[in-house]
């Protein structure tokens, strides 16, 4: 049976089915803390029957964990895919396949700096423009999503209040007074700090920035955590030349329902 998280003793045990899983405890982990006493943030946290915990927001749905063998994961399976279909998730990330019927993206490849390690900063960015280790993160919010007021909204209620906990940190680039560039980490937990967010604004791109400033701010979280991100397929060879380690693959699965 499906359970919503909703008391102290269930995100212990949702903190329990995550732990020490690269990406999911880190993001999932610090989703439920932040959010998981506050249902009209947006997101959603479930157990799912064996040892599978589930973190919702939107159509796109992760889950981490196993459901049982046999019989009774067959049902589990079962239940799985209608609740999913009933609340219109159509994105699912995951360690390994565990729903027929979805059709198999490519995989998200997640990279790693080893806790106590650096890599070599690449040439540094212009001289004009500026490091800010504080920046305001409402024009940083519309760099990472110039395109949708929602997303903007979602990742600015997510960076502030990570922020405010002593959880997040954001870096950027300053043109005056106008982020051209940025990484965050927005997400940790007590082995790894999280990667996310990194956009160069479009007339920016080719000039270096983005690699810098990712390498830089690894390096002054790997002081602490390993370091993870996840990345597309296409940035492999990028990151491979910034010196990052491959560090496994997230599975990326979608589904378009059926309308009856």
């Amino acid at each position: 049976m499906i359970q919503s998280v909703t008391n102290a003793a269930q995100r212990a045990e949702f903190a329990r089915r995550i732990r020490r899983q690269p990406y999911f405890e880190a993001t999932m982990g610090t989703h439920c803390a932040l959010f998981g006493q506050h249902p009209a943030s947006g997101w959603c946290f479930y157990l799912l029957p064996g040892r599978a915990a589930l973190a919702l927001r939107g159509g796109t749905a992760t889950l981490c964990g196993t459901l049982p063998q046999g019989e009774a994961g067959e049902e589990a399976t079962e239940e799985l895919e209608g609740f999913l279909r009933f609340l219109g998730v159509e994105r699912l990330l995951c360690p390994r396949p565990v729903l027929p019927g979805w059709q198999q993206e490519p995989p998200l490849r997640l990279w790693e700096l080893p806790r106590g390690t650096q890599l070599p900063l690449p040439a540094p960015p212009p001289a004009a423009l500026t490091l800010a280790e504080q920046p305001a993160m409402l024009p940083v919010s519309r760099l990472v999503f110039p395109d949708s007021e929602a997303e903007q909204e979602a990742f600015y209620t997510l960076a502030c209040t990570s922020i405010a906990h002593g959880i997040g940190c954001c870096r950027a680039l300053l043109d005056g007074s106008t982020p051209v560039c940025t990484v965050g980490c927005y997400e940790q937990s007590d082995a790894e700090a999280y990667l996310s967010a990194g956009v160069t604004a479009p007339e920016w791109r080719g000039r270096g920035l983005a690699g810098w400033l990712i390498v830089w701010t690894a390096n002054e979280l790997a002081g602490q955590r390993t370091v993870r991100f996840a990345s597309a397929p296409e940035l492999e060879a990028f990151y491979t030349r910034l010196g990052f380690t491959p560090a496994g693959r997230i599975q990326q699965f979608t589904r378009k329902w059926e309308t009856v």
